[in-house]
């Protein structure tokens, strides 16, 4: 089988296309023969070596598949032949045409949903947890979300559109913006020229916004934090542009009378809960299944192209997910 491999950590030339033999399923194990692969964030993150869930090199890159059950390994009973299933684990892996995978990583899909857009699926468990279980709240919310037109990015305006929520959109260009304003935001903001504190407090008449969730942090992050409704929360999901230079304790506390919250939010919270993760997958699929949400799409590109996808990745001028196709 062909797949994605890399022997040291660096740039997008380390991938390399390689011939491996076809796995077989283990015990408690699922083979997938693959439809689609998602490429991410964790994967850039493992290519360069800083994800702290790393594999031993040489390894396969790749954290997220959909595609059809192919064999089961012994003990195994809950997945059929030819069932669409997504499989979504992390430490890489599944960027091949098969994947052996613990069962406990494969979700069965409904019949009727494209396996293009089921890869989109991990990006829409993680915008859930976001808007739904990190700080949970009511539904008329007003939410700002960075990154707006990468792949979770995406996911957070078309999801919290579709939860009835009021996205405020922000990205680093009037055509991203315009871009997140198609999938459904009701404001954009192009932090490339405006102040983002000063238009969320217009945009919302000065109350600030419930929810702001945060993938890039950066120096100045603590300029965001005035622009907070009362009681409302920052989620940080990445730190893409690097951490605060000033003291964040002493600014929630000059702050305090909107009594700010901040949180740090990873999926690998729920490593020691299959359960959960489990429900809000389901919950996911369960949108996905009844038409309700648009997930977009950047690219789709051959799986022998991963490298002009994670050079994309690099260049962060993304609309969406790139999916590849064995």
């Amino acid at each position: 089988m062909k797949a994605i491999q890399f022997s040291e950590t660096g740039g997008p030339e380390v991938l390399h296309v390689v011939d491996l033999p076809d796995p077989t399923p283990g015990p408690g194990e699922v083979l997938v023969k693959a439809a689609a692969l998602g490429v991410g964030k964790p994967d850039v993150l493992l290519r360069t070596g800083v994800y702290k869930w790393m594999p031993d090199l040489p390894a396969v890159i790749g954290n997220e598949m959909s595609g059809y059950v192919a064999a089961v390994g012994h003990g195994v009973s809950d997945f059929a032949i030819g069932q669409p299933v997504l499989v979504f684990g992390t430490g890489g892996g599944r960027h091949a045409e098969l994947t052996s995978a613990p069962a406990d990583i494969v979700t069965a899909l409904p019949g009727g949903i494209d396996l293009d857009e089921a890869v989109c699926i991990p990006n829409y468990a993680i915008a859930w947890c976001l808007l739904c279980e990190v700080a949970p709240g009511r539904d008329d919310r007003t939410v700002y979300v960075n990154g707006a037109s990468g792949g979770v990015g995406s996911a957070v305006v078309d999801l919290a559109r579709d939860l009835g929520m009021t996205v405020i959109a922000g990205a680093g260009s009037a055509d991203k913006c315009a871009f997140a304003a198609g999938l459904g935001a009701h404001h954009t903001i192009d932090y490339s020229s405006q102040s983002v504190p000063d238009r969320v407090l217009e945009l919302t008449g000065g109350r600030g916004a419930d929810l702001v969730l945060d993938q890039l942090i950066g120096p100045d992050f603590t300029d965001t934090i005035p622009m907070l409704a009362p009681l409302g929360t920052i989620v940080s999901f990445n730190a893409l542009a690097g951490l605060p230079e000033r003291e964040t304790f002493a600014a929630m506390r000059a702050n305090l009378g909107r009594s700010p919250g901040i949180r740090c939010f990873s999926w690998h919270a729920f490593d020691s809960a299959p359960e959960e993760r489990a429900r809000i997958l389901g919950l996911v699929i369960d949108r996905f299944a009844s038409g309700s949400l648009r997930p977009a799409i950047h690219a789709r590109l051959p799986l022998t192209d991963a490298r002009q996808a994670h050079e994309a990745l690099d260049g962060r001028d993304l609309r969406g997910k790139i999916v590849l196709k064995p």
